[in-house]
């Protein structure tokens, strides 16, 4: 597990860094932008990450499957060729057709001013965005996650230079931006083909095309109803409450989305390619019903850390009027660990190629998480969508539970998962409702809460002794004048 863990990490620089791009960005957004354009910048946003989902129907999950079921170099090599082959077909031809008629959609899409260009351009950026999660997920199943890195930052340097030149000094607007993301776009594609020539080869095999096509398909209606389920909230606050409510769930959503950036999303790209190199091993059942319960202790640890403190950075930041949203944090941040946990509690499905029965699970999702947003909202508001988050995601994670152990089945200790669960709401319920009001005192107490999940572990005797003593060595060889010389 070590070098999941190390992979993990890295991913996580990327993540990191594109967050921090898109609060660097912020500042310059808003004084060259008008509401408005920020407003058009996020409808394309959210229209193109459909078409960057759909454009090459997803063939890079699929090639990440299939990749590891072949065994020899020069197979895996004609299958990494095959899958980027049909990305780049399918994708100039998505991106043609919807070019035609791009003058019929773009009044659909976008009532302003320029929307064909804008449109235009979106095609394109996301087109080629579909292409770029096929020439990243070569890299990926290759392992190589510091050439990861470098074509997500190279990417990330050119798209954050040139959207600052395009938009404060040629005064381009939206077009600036979306011209600064598509050379961003371009140079990660560039560079992360060119880093996978040498693995490419001159066959195409319809055999893997058929396998990955039968992999990736099915999950199509999964990555819909999952873009849907992040989007649902906020609009039934919008209907059933103000745009005010919509503000304040937003920036509690931000900043509990704050494990998603630094955990879920880098164990998010690490694990696949790391089980399905280990399912040679004996072993590798135990060792994914550990990694589940590892999961829920670090990343539970970093949501309980965001949902304590986090309300006292906004008291900092903003205004007195913005301190309601502390609330939703803890709870955001505890429905992104569920939905996180679904990558775990999917591989028995991923394994045996039964992809399809993630839409079943995702789709059962979104019909309760729509039902619970029409009893709760109206009632509770913003914590009514934060407490439908939780609960559709835990619900989603236990059916791709269930389903997975019907076809592959895993020692997950759901009892202990659930454990950890409960000992970090009671530790977070107990930092706010019992911590002290002045600041002075209050935050030292939210620290004590912290501090005292992982005492709860070692009294709870999570870590086998095994794994302690290895802790125990590590620790020691990192004490100043223990290294070895």
């Amino acid at each position: 597990m070590r070098r999941l863990a190390s992979d993990t990490l890295i991913y996580g620089l990327g993540s990191v860094a594109n967050q921090a791009v898109a609060f660097l960005l912020l500042p310059l957004y808003t004084r060259y932008l008008t509401p408005a354009d920020y407003g058009t910048l996020a409808l394309i946003g959210a229209a193109g990450s459909v078409l960057g989902l759909v454009a090459a129907l997803g063939i890079h999950s699929g090639l990440t499957r299939v990749y590891f079921l072949y065994d020899t170099p020069e197979d895996r090599d004609a299958v990494v060729t095959t899958g980027l082959a049909f990305g780049i077909v399918t994708s100039t031809l998505t991106a043609l057709s919807l070019l035609v008629f791009s003058d019929v959609l773009a009044p659909l899409l976008l009532d302003v001013p320029d929307s064909i260009r804008y449109v235009r351009l979106a095609i394109v950026l996301y087109s080629l965005t579909a292409l770029g999660m096929i020439g990243l997920s070569i890299l990926q199943i290759h392992q190589r996650a510091r050439a990861y890195i470098t074509c997500t930052l190279a990417g990330l340097l050119t798209s954050i230079s040139l959207t600052i030149y395009m938009v404060a000094v040629a005064g381009r607007g939206v077009i600036g931006v979306l011209e600064g993301q598509l050379a961003g776009m371009i140079v990660q594609l560039v560079l992360s083909l060119l880093l996978s020539l040498p693995r490419l080869s001159p066959r195409i095999g319809q055999r893997s095309l058929r396998e990955m096509l039968a992999f990736c398909v099915p999950l199509l209606p999964t990555n819909l109803a999952a873009w849907v389920l992040g989007l649902a909230d906020r609009y039934a606050l919008k209907e059933y409450g103000s745009f005010a409510n919509v503000g304040l769930y937003s920036l509690g959503y931000r900043f509990g989305s704050i494990f998603e950036t630094l955990f879920m999303r880098p164990f998010s790209l690490a694990w696949p390619p790391y089980v399905f190199s280990i399912l040679d091993q004996p072993g590798h059942r135990e060792i994914c019903a550990r990694v589940l319960e590892y999961y829920t202790v670090l990343g539970g640890t970093l949501v309980l850390a965001v949902g304590l403190l986090g309300d006292e950075v906004i008291r900092v930041i903003a205004t007195a009027s913005f301190f309601e949203a502390g609330k939703v944090i803890y709870w955001i941040g505890l429905g992104f660990l569920l939905r996180g946990s679904t990558f775990i509690t999917v591989t028995g499905i991923h394994v045996r190629q039964k992809t399809h029965y993630s839409s079943y699970a995702y789709g059962v999702g979104m019909v309760i998480n729509l039902a619970l947003l029409l009893l709760l909202v109206p009632r509770f508001g913003m914590m009514g969508a934060a407490f439908a988050v939780v609960i559709t995601y835990a619900t989603v994670s236990l059916a791709l539970w269930a389903i997975a152990q019907r076809i592959y089945p895993m020692p997950y200790r759901l009892g202990r998962v659930g454990a950890l669960l409960g000992m970090l709401t009671g530790l977070y319920l107990l930092g706010i409702f019992l911590a002290p009001e002045p600041v002075w005192l209050r935050v030292p107490f939210k620290l004590g809460c912290l501090a005292a999940f992982p005492g709860l572990l070692l009294v709870g005797r999570f870590f086998t002794p095994d794994e302690l003593a290895k802790a125990r060595a590590l620790a020691l060889q990192w004490l100043p004048g223990r290294r070895p010389a």
